[in-house]
């Protein structure tokens, strides 16, 4: 039983020690053990990884700090090792499901947790099954892969043996993501990519990535997973056991996508990829981990394919289409960049001093990071195009021109404001008529991108 002593001493050391800087390393020093065996032991024993725990303990008392006295958020962010104000309250917001601010006027409630004790109780007899596919790549090993569903579709794909040009690129097009912006309703809220907002689009990005790779699949919302969650896991399980992943909305961290590729425990436990995991993999209770997922998809069973040149020319004839999305809780298109671009303005509060900038902060990244992935990944994508695709070269060319325009006012928005994250200094928001000018800009970033969608064709019915 040394393993539940050495946790039960790690707990103690890390709970003496939260408001210090200090590592995995250090806490397996601590206990005399090899750092890989004791996160092993501790992941077993608790359920949660090292750092995931660390994280939890640190926010449930940061959040009790903050509701408490009249300690600022930016030293609050410092005080819990967090290097930077926004990284904070990202990561606060995720956890308490409310940022600093709200927290701290008591506008809605705190999210605690409490130090974990150890109870152990002996269960025996049963030789449990685990099972894990072979060749299920990692998401985000390119660091520009910057859209988790295309990313999953990549590694499951490759997983099932299938033709290695349906990459991350392919399924990115296919799906819209290289050619929608968006912009979440929710104040300050992470605009997520067009495949994010699965379920309720009108141009289904999960729908078009099938038809396009050639699979049947099957997509099980939040609502039906609630009423077996059993039934749900045990079908996950029968899947892995085929060699085929299953594909899941928010199981960790935002609701992005993540990709499950074994089990342990006869199911008890799910074993996956997802981009805010420890390590980039996770290891959870199936029935606490469905609890955080908003879908599930199954991959069925292959049928005729319209090949990879097909697929592509398909997503460049759905450019106007994708320009033209009616807005949901998102608004897309040109009424994004609009959108994004009068944020600036609406409200001189948000920007009246650098401990609220967090937030505005983490929206505009967001933002900035969707055009930016796209930009990088244009250029290939059309020369792709135009190989496979010959006859369609002069759509190609009127694409490839328009862009440059695109490109060029995406340019001057980064320039203005010293880099994809205002690098240089984030107070400038503080100033309104900087503010004025960034928000022409943006707008004049998504005129440029309207006119790219509509060169080839389309109704102009996204208007801002």
């Amino acid at each position: 039983m040394s393993w539940i002593n050495e946790t039960q001493n790690a707990l103690r050391f890390i709970e003496n020690n939260l408001l210090n800087n200090f590592t995995i390393e250090d806490v397996a020093t601590h206990i005399h053990s090899s750092s890989s065996n004791f996160q092993r032991a501790f992941s077993i024993v608790t359920g949660y990884t090292i750092a995931e725990y660390i994280r939890l303990r640190r926010l449930s008392l940061a959040g009790k700090e903050l509701s408490e006295g009249e300690t600022k958020v930016i030293d609050v962010a410092f005080r819990y090792n967090y290097d930077t104000p926004e990284s904070f309250t990202k990561a606060f917001a995720k956890f308490h499901g409310a940022t600093p601010s709200e927290i701290k006027k008591g506008e809605k409630p705190l999210k605690t947790f409490v130090p974990l004790t150890i109870d152990v109780n002996i269960k025996g007899g049963y030789v449990m099954a685990r099972k894990l596919i072979p060749n299920v790549e990692k998401l985000y090993e390119t660091k520009t892969e910057n859209y988790m569903f295309p990313c999953c579709m990549r590694s499951a794909m490759y997983a099932l043996g299938e033709d290695k040009e349906l990459d991350f690129m392919f399924f990115a097009g296919a799906c819209g993501d290289f050619f929608v912006q968006t912009w979440s309703k929710d104040e300050w809220g992470y605009c997520v990519e067009y495949s994010g907002n699965h379920g309720n689009a009108t141009l289904d990005p999960v729908q078009l990535a099938f038809d396009a790779c050639g699979y049947e699949y099957e997509y099980i919302p939040k609502a039906e997973m609630e009423k077996d969650m059993a039934k749900c896991i045990q079908k996950i399980v029968e899947s892995i056991n085929k060699g085929v992943p299953v594909l899941t909305y928010g199981i960790v961290g935002p609701p992005t996508c993540s990709i499950i590729y074994g089990y342990d425990e006869n199911g008890d436990t799910l074993i996956g990829w997802a981009q805010f995991a420890e390590n980039e993999y996770f290891e959870l209770k199936a029935k606490d981990g469905l609890k955080e997922s908003e879908a599930l998809i199954f991959i069925g069973n292959k049928k005729p394919s319209v090949g990879i040149a097909e697929g592509i020319r398909k997503s460049i004839e759905n450019i106007p289409n994708f320009a033209n999305l009616p807005e949901t809780n998102i608004q897309f298109g040109k009424a994004a960049f609009y959108a994004w671009a009068d944020s600036l303005l609406n409200n001189d509060d948000d920007f009246a001093d650098e401990e609220k900038l967090a937030q505005p902060l983490d929206t505009y990244g967001s933002c900035t990071v969707q055009f930016g992935t796209n930009r990088h990944y244009m250029s290939d994508y059309l020369s792709k195009a135009r190989a496979l695709c010959p006859d369609i070269a002069p759509t190609i060319d009127k694409l490839e021109q328009s862009y440059k325009y695109a490109s060029t006012a995406f340019d001057a928005v980064t320039d203005f404001q010293g880099g994809f994250f205002f690098d240089n200094d984030r107070n400038v928001l503080l100033d309104k008529e900087y503010r004025v000018k960034l928000s022409l800009l943006i707008k004049e970033l998504g005129d440029r991108y309207h006119d790219f969608c509509h060169c080839i064709g389309g109704k102009e019915e996204n208007k801002a």
